[in-house]
């Protein structure tokens, strides 16, 4: 599946509730601890991971509306590209919460690479020392992410999902405690070992592999540093209207956006609503309106075009086309309080 095809999807593929229940048995929660997952979808299993810790979980998704399903569970949500769009202190989590989307990036004048690696290479420089890493991927890209795991990462350990939930992409969990660097020797000898994990066969490496419930526990740690930065580039407007409310800005936008009134008519007779109509799109009566307990800028606009009435040729073949002006009205109105755009012709 091409970027393009993953992003239209948004990438987002949901943590089985077995495994989540399983992976909440494994982890223990310190006090403080401050939990990340990169491609959070609607917060569900990082909340259910959490639930009933004393530390607090941080989420970033592409897809606008999960996002906002996101930050009713979890303690703060970030929404835009968490490969592109996003600023994020170093070492400042306690448990990284990776499950990716399954993969290619594609890029112009570039190999194409798995986005597991991308995420991976990303979000490892986030988690703190001894904090730890929770990594699901297909087991075959286990030899993609190797090098990274083995360098970054002691203590790693790779489960199967449960035999059932196997099935679907053929996924395991890595566990991995995060170091400065592990020394070369031992880290060849992990990649080595991740490597010939990825390249058995699905029925193999169901056997090979242990089971993920019979895991050894993990600790996230309390914070060791501040979080200073944690935002995203883009502009989210659920967040940005309440904050010009809240700072007074309403009216300085509205005076920005209004037009000062130059003159004004008294008509002999009541304007009937073809009149008005008129006015109103010929631009005569923009401005703030309030309706129906909304508040609506409105502006008027008329778009000029030609419509062919009739095409004649001649005996010397020379050609005539006939045509009449028309005139589209049209009345764009912004609804201040949703941030949307309303088109009327």
């Amino acid at each position: 599946m091409a970027r393009l095809a993953s992003k239209a999807k948004a990438g987002f593929y949901p943590t089985p509730d077995k495994v989540c229940g399983l992976l909440k048995e494994k982890i223990e929660i310190e006090d403080g601890a401050r939990l990340l997952d990169p491609c959070c979808g609607r917060g569900k299993t990082l909340s259910n991971l959490a639930e009933g810790a004393p530390g607090k979980t941080y989420g970033i998704e592409l897809d606008h509306l999960r996002a906002v399903v996101a930050r009713g569970k979890l303690s703060r949500v970030l929404w835009g590209d968490a490969l592109t769009e996003t600023r994020i202190t170093p070492a400042s989590f306690s448990l990284l919460y990776l499950n990716p989307p399954y993969d290619y990036e594609m890029a112009l004048n570039s190999k194409a690479e798995r986005l597991e690696v991308k995420f991976l290479k990303r979000y490892t420089s986030v988690l703190q020392k001894d904090g730890w890493l929770v990594l699901l991927i297909p087991y075959t890209v286990l030899k993609f992410c190797a090098k990274i795991l083995a360098r970054h990462f002691d203590m790693l350990q790779v489960f199967s999902f449960p035999e059932d939930e196997f099935q679907a992409f053929k996924q395991c969990v890595v566990m991995g405690r995060k170091r400065p660097l592990v020394a070369k020797g031992k880290s060849r000898k992990a990649t080595s070992n991740l490597t010939w994990l990825a390249n058995r066969e699905a029925d193999d490496f169901l056997t090979i592999a242990p089971q993920l419930d019979t895991a050894t526990g993990i600790i996230a740690p309390s914070p060791r540093g501040t979080l200073a930065t944690f935002k995203s580039w883009r502009v989210d407007p659920l967040e940005v209207i309440p904050m010009v409310h809240k700072y007074g800005l309403m009216d300085d936008i509205l005076n920005d956006l209004v037009p000062r009134q130059c003159n004004s008519i008294r008509p002999l007779a009541p304007l009937e609503n073809g009149h008005l109509a008129l006015m109103l799109a010929g631009g005569y009566m923009n401005g703030e309106i309030e309706l129906g307990g909304k508040r609506l800028v409105i502006k008027g606009v008329v778009q000029k075009s030609e419509k062919v009435q009739r095409v004649s040729e001649n005996a010397t073949g020379d050609t005539t086309v006939i045509t009449r002006d028309q005139y589209m009205p049209t009345v764009k109105a912004i609804d201040m309080a949703k941030a949307e755009m309303i088109n009327i012709q």
